[in-house]
């Protein structure tokens, strides 16, 4: 008894302790920016444990704490508060507001920043625009939205390459698309494919599903993208995918069905027209072909995109998961694109000091191919091409292959070429914070790309049975391994110094291994694959590997958020350089003045509400070239009565060193009536030297060329984006963003003076003081009404037209790129409207010079029916001749068009049901639209589309319609759920 007594008096001593350690403490958090008015809503915590409050109406709180512990205030938009209690009963707080406030945070290299706190140039892509496409590609999705970033979508093709380019080409070789960064991590970009289909390539962005990116950053100019270096010559994408947050879970479902067609096709000659033109008797009417072959290969095709995701978390951990499936069946018969993708992203805190988390994102995707352009076994450019007297199916059901080209029905429906490509793209981080100012992060990530191409033609084909059936395999598998380290110190000293120094060491590693092989001589069309081919006619297997590692660091300050500056250097080291050039260093240094935070500026009473004055310069690099052009390299497979053996491969240039672009930039960011209306406007000028290229030389040494350092060309341009909130009430609201941007580059220094000419289908050049990719031909004066034969200049004056005639007589550079977008909102409906715009610039139509020809055995378009055909005719088409003694077909102006265009890219109405009876229901927010992509085109060019390029990506050879692809049409309707 004695002894339970006692346990009961410890018991209750201990029970008056513990509440004599507890206590209440109370107070009201204002907001010290604002006039010290209260925050209601402010999240008010025990840091350490999982007990809080929020503040009430009036910004009142009251929470039970120990003498020992200490709150944390947090509250959106504002600096959280960290305060010990010390035995303190009231302690009111004031918040100050977050430098977040300066503008919306977007993604930097290595970072975040106020985007008015930013002294460079760049360009912001929102989830919002990133919502109303449904462009189902990064690139497609892109186009038209930041000023100074140009994406050329060289066909219609489904998830083929695209051309992007970021205050257009700084380089004649060594590659010209922009680095693209996802998550911190530089992705694998390019046509990593082997089987050849003629411009056509596979474009490794497309892997990447778009509705799993928050933001997209542009960096443009040297200052802001400097901190990558070599990499950031063309500019940079910086990609940031979507992650969880500290709330119940949410549920989003998207679903998009839609049809798509071709929105102008080419009038081709019917079989009386054919026969009237060529002089041939078409024999008993009733009896007569007449076969429309653009209706055969063409045709309406569904596509339908499905995706499913969930974010959410607590404090430790947050997380976001999604899933997608596209599927398109292409316009043009044998062509579809399916993909499958997946994301995850978590974020977790270990505790105060380290935070860990991961993305990784995984796709497959299925391309169906066909050849293009100017292959002899192309779907599109043979039906074309072939007479319409030729029908598709013999009596007996076969297919009929008396055309002059091959019959492209059963080549499409008969070949295989399959691209089947396997990405994943993620890395693990950790954030650790030494000090409550200095943070350490490291990064790993991977971006592996596996890619296998199967081609098969059946001998059905008529490609095919020249070989008895041909078989293709390729198999080409990318990795890229990177790291990133950083120390990152941030601090602010007498309230109004804020500095932020970061250095940091990255390294990539990079390994390609391809190989491909070739067979012929098939048992019969069931036997696909090279095991079962009689004959191994080609067989090949290669290895590349290079690296990169790198030096940076960034000091960035500002003074009060009014005076702001940026230093930033990168010391890049590259295996594709013999050591003494192996390293290159790259610095940049930006300023901007807020000029509307002075004094002075607001007793003058205006209206703007931010005037930000910037200018930068900054160096960055290039190394975009064969790997180890630096050294004489051998090769196999040199046999020699039956003993293998070595050739060499090339002659080693040891001093090449990096292609270097001097980039200067000034701009002004304006806001007026509280940011209502914002304009920022860019002028910059580029300077690339010691341009990478692979010259030729003389015969005499064996070899036809040598990667060397031997030019400079320019780029200099104007950007201008203005945004405006023209109506904003509860019943209505209008908004509009425009962009437009113009460049102009120049050759100025050649090996020698030397141009470059002759290249691909339009005759591009390379010359010094033109832009890269002019046409060079014959000027064409028109057609002679005495002869019918087309006049062309004699440029040199001396009475006859030679080679020595030639010059520039086109431009594929556009004048300005840019887009509009305007969005409205009535009640429950949304309408979005968007137009694309590229202007002065000129295509090169070579596919008239085969279907305007008159002659041969092609099809012509139904422009010959207005051809010369006596002496006193007034025309532009000239006389149909088989001889053509004049060569009226020659590379001339006669093919040069106006290749500018006014698209309505992108238009969607929405309708978002009511709030209380989604809610019923289960759900957040519900809504249905129909969408349209590609809608309408206003252009003067008379093929089938003015966003071609026979060449896909080519840096070079630009602007050129051969027989391409054409951008489809497509009319949409979707649901979003979010639960």
């Amino acid at each position: 008894m004695k002894n339970i007594f006692l346990s009961m008096l410890i018991l209750l001593m201990a029970t008056l302790v513990v509440k004599a350690d507890r206590m209440t403490v109370s107070g009201v958090v204002t907001s010290v920016d604002e006039g010290d008015i209260t925050l209601p809503g402010v999240t008010v915590t025990v840091q350490g444990t999982t007990r809080g409050t929020i503040t009430d109406g009036d910004g009142r709180y009251e929470i039970a704490v120990s003498p020992e512990d200490t709150l944390r205030f947090t509250f959106v938009g504002m600096r959280p508060e960290t305060i010990p209690v010390e035995g303190r009963s009231v302690i009111n707080v004031g918040m100050e507001l977050d430098v977040a406030e300066l503008g919306e945070v977007i993604v930097t290299g290595y970072g975040t920043e106020s985007r008015r706190l930013i002294s460079g140039s760049v360009g912001v892509v929102s989830s919002e625009d990133l919502e109303e496409s449904n462009m189902r590609t990064i690139d497609g999705v892109l186009q038209g939205r930041s000023a100074g970033l140009q994406i050329t979508q060289s066909s219609g093709t489904p998830g083929a390459a695209n051309a992007i380019r970021i205050r257009g080409s700084s380089s004649i070789s060594a590659g010209n698309q922009p680095l693209v960064v996802v998550d911190g991590i530089p992705v694998t970009t390019g046509d990593f494919g082997q089987v050849g289909f003629s411009g056509q390539g596979i474009d490794a962005l497309s892997d990447i599903n778009p509705n799993d990116i928050e933001s997209v950053t542009v960096l443009k100019d040297a200052s802001a993208a400097a901190i990558y270096g070599a990499r950031a010559t063309n500019g940079v994408i910086l990609i940031t995918t979507k992650r969880g947050d500290q709330a119940e879970t949410q549920i989003s479902f998207n679903a998009t069905t839609g049809m798509q067609d071709i929105e102008n096709r080419l009038d081709m000659l019917n079989a009386q027209q054919w026969h009237e033109l060529k002089g041939t008797q078409p024999g008993d009417p009733a009896a007569m072909v007449d076969t429309d072959w653009l209706s055969e290969v063409l045709s309406t095709a569904p596509t339908m995109n499905y995706e499913l995701s969930a974010r959410g978390g607590e404090e430790q951990t947050q997380f976001y998961v999604s899933g997608s499936y596209l599927n398109q069946e292409g316009v043009l018969i044998g062509t579809s694109y399916e993909r499958l993708s997946g994301r995850l992203n978590l974020d977790h805190t270990v505790n105060e000091r380290l935070d860990i988390g991961m993305n990784v994102g995984v796709s497959y995707a299925l391309n169906n191919r066909v050849e293009g352009d100017q292959s002899l076994n192309a779907p599109l450019a043979n039906a074309i091409a072939n007479p319409s007297i030729y029908p598709v199916y013999n009596e007996d059901g076969t297919y009929n292959e008396d055309a002059p080209f091959a019959n492209p029905v059963a080549i499409g429906k008969e070949a295989i070429n399959e691209a089947h490509n396997y990405r994943t793209i993620g890395n693990i981080f950790a954030d650790y914070r030494i000090l409550d100012n200095l943070t350490f992060n490291t990064t790993w990530g991977f971006d592996y790309l596996s890619l296998r191409e199967h081609s098969y033609d059946p001998a059905i084909t008529r490609q095919g049975a020249r070989s008895n059936g041909i078989g293709l395999e390729g198999l080409s598998n990318v990795l890229n391994i990177v790291s990133n380290n950083t120390l990152r110190y941030l601090n602010t000293f007498d309230e109004v110094h804020n500095m932020e120094v970061l250095g940091g060491y990255s390294f990539e590693r990079f390994e390609r291994r391809n190989s491909f092989i070739r067979g012929v001589d098939f048992p019969n069309a069931y036997f696909q694959y090279v095991a079962e081919a009689g004959t191994i006619s080609e067989a090949s297997a290669n290895a590349t590997d290079r690296g990169m590692n790198s030096f940076f660091g960034q000091l960035r300050y500002n003074y009060d958020y009014r005076y702001i500056l940026s230093f930033t250097a990168r010391y890049d080291g590259s295996s594709r350089f013999w050591d003494e050039n192996r390293y290159g260093f790259f610095p940049a240094a930006s300023v901007a003045w807020r000029m509307s935070e002075e004094d002075f500026f607001r007793a003058w009473g205006t209206p703007i509400s931010e005037l930000r004055w910037r200018a930068g310069y900054g160096i960055t690099g290039n190394d975009g070239i064969p790997d180890f052009a630096y050294l004489s390299l051998y090769g196999g497979g040199a046999n020699y009565l039956g003993q293998s053996g070595i050739f060499p491969r090339g002659i080693a240039n040891p001093d090449l060193k990096w292609e270097t672009t001097y980039q200067y930039n000034a701009g002004v960011d304006v806001g007026l009536y509280d940011d209502r209306i914002e304009m920022s406007v860019d002028y910059y000028y580029n300077h690339t030297k010691d341009l990478l290229f692979s010259r030729p030389i003389s015969y005499t040494t064996g070899y036809g060329s040598i990667t060397s350092n031997i030019g400079e060309l320019e780029n200099r341009g104007i950007e201008l984006t203005l945004s405006t909130v023209n109506i904003d009430n509860t019943v209505f609201s209008w908004s509009t963003d425009f962009n437009i941007s113009r460049n102009r580059n120049k050759v100025l220094e050649l090996y020698q003076g030397q141009p470059l000419d002759n290249l691909g289908r339009g005759s591009n050049s390379v010359r010094e003081g033109e832009p890269i990719g002019i046409f060079y031909g014959y000027k064409s004066l028109g057609v002679d009404p005495s002869t019918g034969d087309i006049v062309f200049a004699d440029i040199t004056g001396d009475g006859q037209v030679t080679s020595e005639d030639r010059t520039k007589i086109g431009d594929p550079n556009p004048d300005f790129t840019g887009g509009l977008t305007n969005r409205f909102r009535y009640q429950n409906f949304e309408l979005s409207v968007f137009l694309q715009f590229s202007y002065g610039n000129d295509i090169f139509n070579g596919t008239r010079i085969y279907i305007e020809s008159m002659k041969g055995s092609d099809n012509q378009t139904t422009a010959v029916l207005d051809r010369w055909q006596q002496p006193g005719d007034e025309t532009d088409v000239p006389r149909a001749s088989e001889l053509d003694p004049n060569n009226n077909n020659r590379i001339s102006s006669r093919f040069i068009e106006d290749g500018s265009y006014l698209r309505v890219k992108n238009l969607r109405l929405s309708y978002r049901f009511d709030p209380d009876v989604v809610a019923r229901m289960g759900m957040r927010s519900a809504r249905v639209f129909v969408s349209g992509e590609n809608l309408l085109t206003f252009t003067n060019y008379s093929g089938m589309d003015p966003e071609v390029n026979y060449a896909g990506a080519d840096d070079l050879r630009r602007g050129t319609d051969f027989f391409t692809h054409p951008q489809v049409r497509t009319i949409s309707l979707g649901l979003s759920l979010d639960i």
